[in-house]
């Protein structure tokens, strides 16, 4: 048999997707490995693409070195064999036979895709390109020659960049933009049956806080065991999405009343208030919620998304870790909002901030022997504002370090000038935030100041609240260690109020604590506030700090503070906050008590 020879003789011209074959086709296609294939062998197995060639029953006569590499089967152990019966899954048989047939009939398309079953298990998604050969002589289809080529990475890559176009590769969840495609949809379907949904926007409470301590791989850790949670809290036609950072955003989609929803932000709350366990870290976090609801919240994507951010933000002001609905007074107190924050912005370059000055009480003595700095901006449009308001705008926009630092030097500076001016030394308590006392820069700052304003580091308090000094209490002591070498004072503010563990609260370099207003309002009256305040003076006393008691109004909590050995008090019964001046002169006339 010279194949070469029916090669050369034989031709092939196609016809509506069948190639005639003049020559001896039987002879070229099935002469095995007995040697006079040689020439045809190198030709199909030097080619990249998979080459199998069955006759019309679907028996495989041909079968190239790249179709043995992708399935792992030679030749000789598929040669006879039906290709539905030993390379295709069950479920692709039938449309691999309705395909087969069509390239028999000659009709187009010739293409199509389907999976290739390997001798492993694995499977290859191949693209076929594929013609039917007629003997010319006998005027019959005698085979089908299947090229392919393997598209398999291909494939997985556009999925995987699909995916990615729609959803959150940290989290799994829809991500902004499906989230869009989403709520466009259920908006428009709720127009046009004129049924009710709501949109719930999602903030974590403390993931700030524990992304800061553990770093931020713990944070991603806290969003994925979140994010596989939430799902669980709504139906299977509800969407949940992570819109970035620590923000979801909930779709309930028609719900028959407003309590729907509120059902659904208690569970969320409820989830995520139970404790997550990262790398061994006992973690807590919450969520503030804000909820609108359509059509009476708004009849738009932006007015939706407008409103229920504002309801989360009025959660936030109510404590965190609970949801609020939208209603008409928020966006009142949203555009006030809005303009202070922009105002704030600008209010340190304008010196609309002053501080204030209130005294503190020596009860032994019934002098006055410290005064406690208290921020106050001034602003020309909105007046007064108080720090209750300005400070937590500060803190989540950052502007607390610069306006941190201004009071700090703003404060030793005016401390230098009354002793210029005669007055006697004072120490003056300076009250720190969270984000300037975990701040790198804390211990430079504070020696700059004081290197620049000549203030005796002994006449400098700084105050902490117990959350930032217990958030991560064996960094706090390090950096409280630092600042008392310097000989600079630290006092705990409204003590009593947070959870400062008592092994942790003997370690730490202060030497001070003040008991909060709330314990001395009603200690005269009380018997827990007096309980609570007996036990702190007497803690504090065994551990060698002084007790100020803050809030003090009236001479019947002086004289009970007193029998109670409390070092120092502070309150509107001895002088409300003052500016310089005014202080200045409540100096020069105050009596002793």
């Amino acid at each position: 048999m010279d194949v070469a020879k029916d090669l050369k003789d034989g031709a092939t011209k196609e016809t509506s997707g069948v190639h005639q074959f003049t020559g001896n086709l039987e002879a070229v296609l099935t002469c095995g490995n007995n040697g006079d294939c040689h020439l045809l062998d190198i030709v199909l197995n030097i080619v990249g693409a998979l080459v199998m060639v069955s006759d019309i029953n679907g028996s495989i006569v041909r079968f190239n070195k790249t179709c043995e590499t992708t399935t792992d089967y030679s030749f000789e152990e598929l040669k006879g064999k039906c290709i539905w019966e030993c390379l295709l899954r069950n479920e692709d048989v039938e449309q691999f036979k309705v395909d087969f047939a069509k390239i028999i009939e000659g009709h187009y398309p010739l293409s199509f895709e389907n999976i290739l079953l390997g001798k492993k298990g694995q499977q290859r998604l191949i693209a076929w390109s594929n013609t039917a050969l007629l003997n010319e002589q006998s005027g019959q289809i005698e085979y089908v020659v299947m090229t392919g080529i393997d598209i398999t990475e291909r494939k997985i890559a556009e999925q995987r960049l699909q995916y990615l176009a729609h959803f959150d590769s940290l989290t799994d969840l829809p991500n902004r933009t499906l989230f869009y495609d989403r709520l466009s949809h259920t908006l428009g379907h709720s127009r046009r049956y004129n049924q009710m949904f709501a949109l719930l926007f999602l903030d974590l409470d403390g993931f700030k806080h524990i992304n800061d301590t553990l770093g931020h791989d713990m944070g991603d850790l806290l969003l994925k065991k979140i994010a596989k949670k939430l799902p669980d809290c709504v139906r299977d036609t509800d969407t949940v999405a992570h819109v970035g950072g620590d923000e979801f955003v909930v779709i309930l989609p028609f719900i028959k009343k407003v309590q729907d929803a509120a059902m659904v932000a208690e569970k969320i709350i409820e989830t995520i208030s139970e404790p997550f366990s990262l790398d061994g870290h006992e973690c807590f976090a919450g969520a503030s919620i804000g909820i609108s609801i359509y059509p009476s919240d708004g009849d738009d994507i932006d007015t939706l998304l407008k409103n229920s951010d504002i309801a989360m933000y009025q959660a936030k002001d109510k404590g965190r870790n609970n949801y609020q609905f939208f209603n008409s007074d928020m966006n009142v107190k949203a555009l006030r909002r809005l303009k202070l924050e922009n105002n704030l912005r600008k209010a340190l370059e304008r010196n609309e901030f002053v501080l204030y000055y209130q005294p503190k009480i020596n009860l032994a003595t019934g002098k006055i022997c410290a005064a406690e700095a208290l921020i106050r901006w001034i602003n020309p449009q909105h007046g007064v504002i108080s720090p209750v308001e300005f400070i937590p705008l500060a803190e989540e926009t950052g502007l607390i370090i610069p306006i941190g630092e201004w009071v700090l030097r703003t404060a030793c500076m005016e401390s230098i000038a009354w002793q210029k001016a005669g007055y006697p030394p004072i120490v003056i308590a300076v009250n720190l935030s969270a984000k300037q006392f975990n701040s790198e820069n804390l211990m430079k700052t504070i020696e700059d100041i004081l290197d620049e304003t000549q203030l005796t580091p002994e006449l400098l308090e700084l105050e902490l609240t117990e959350s930032i000094v217990m958030g991560d209490a064996e960094k706090a002591i390090k950096v409280l260690r630092n600042v008392r070498d310097k000989g600079i004072h630290v006092a705990i503010d409204d003590f009593g109020m947070g959870y400062s563990s008592l092994s942790y609260l003997k370690r730490f370099p202060i030497c001070r604590l003040k008991i909060d207003r709330s314990f001395v309002r009603d200690i005269t009256t009380d018997p827990d506030d007096e309980a609570i305040s007996r036990a702190i003076i007497a803690m504090s006393h065994s551990l060698k700090l002084d007790v100020t008691a803050e809030g003090v109004e009236t001479l019947e909590q002086l004289e009970f503070l007193r029998a109670l050995k409390c070092d120092e008090a502070q309150g509107f019964l001895f002088s409300k906050p003052l500016p310089s001046k005014e202080f200045l002169e409540f100096l020069d006339n105050f009596t002793i008590f």
